[in-house]
């Protein structure tokens, strides 16, 4: 059963205000605690909530001295809070993308890729074992299952800095680093694409896997598709025509 939307808001309060108190709580003292946090509401209205909690099985009764949050209300609480953090990041994400026009996100990819389509040669050529071990790693982990992953971001970079480290190409690894030092603008293109609804994984395999091969156009192939991948969101959300990607890789 779904709680009504209009107490939807107050619910989550309320869950919160159950879960930090130290005694159970009812109908009045719940109202006396919304009303203390800003939200005024009578004992009926608070009494509705505790119904409509309790119908969910987020609450468990302690005789008649009030309500307890259940294993399942905290469990709820935890998912709400969580979604609430993404909500925040989302919005901070977005003012920060006001900083920024289409150009300079463009420019920065198509820099990324004039540089990156030259680490993965080098690093196909290059490569030692403990650098195609590190590689492989980073890989998984941005291939893989990310909901376990607090920051994909930091993984990222750390995934195409491993690739221009194995190109044992200091200039190139130390222009890399330059591009891509605004944190950020890498958050801005993950958040992008989500909101293009992108799989986010699944181009970071074909990269190692052709370094790991020996093969320099097939390393170059696979980082430029990765690029042009990100490029064609980038281009599709900010609802510019820029004629970046390269045709032979669409």
């Amino acid at each position: 059963m779904a709680m009504r939307p209009e107490f939807s808001d107050r619910a989550f309060k309320a869950l919160r205000i159950i879960g930090q108190a130290s005694e159970p709580m009812g109908a009045g003292s719940l109202a006396r605690s919304m009303t203390e946090r800003g939200d005024p509401v009578s004992m009926a209205t608070a009494g509705r909530i505790l119904g409509e909690l309790d119908r969910e099985g987020y609450l468990e009764k302690r005789s008649n001295r009030g309500r307890i949050l259940s294993a399942k209300g905290r469990e709820h609480l935890e998912r709400l809070e969580a979604l609430g953090k993404g909500e925040t990041l989302a919005r901070a994400l977005l003012e920060e993308l006001k900083m920024y026009s289409p150009g300079d996100l463009l420019d920065i990819l198509v820099t990324r890729r004039a540089i990156e389509r030259e680490t993965a040669r080098l690093a196909a050529m290059r490569a030692t074992t403990e650098d195609l071990e590190q590689i492989k790693a980073f890989a998984e982990i941005l291939d893989g299952d990310r909901s376990q992953v607090p920051s994909i971001s930091v993984i990222d970079r750390l995934f195409h800095e491993a690739i221009a480290s194995a190109g044992k190409n200091k200039v190139l690894l130390a222009t890399l680093k330059l591009v891509r030092q605004d944190v950020h603008t890498q958050q801005i293109f993950t958040f992008i694409r989500q909101q293009e609804g992108s799989r986010l994984g699944g181009d970071h395999m074909p990269i190692f896997l052709a370094i790991a091969g020996r093969d320099p156009e097939d390393a170059e192939k696979a980082m430029l598709r990765h690029i042009d991948n990100i490029i064609r969101d980038v281009e599709h959300y900010c609802g510019g025509a820029n004629p970046h990607t390269d045709p032979a890789l669409r």
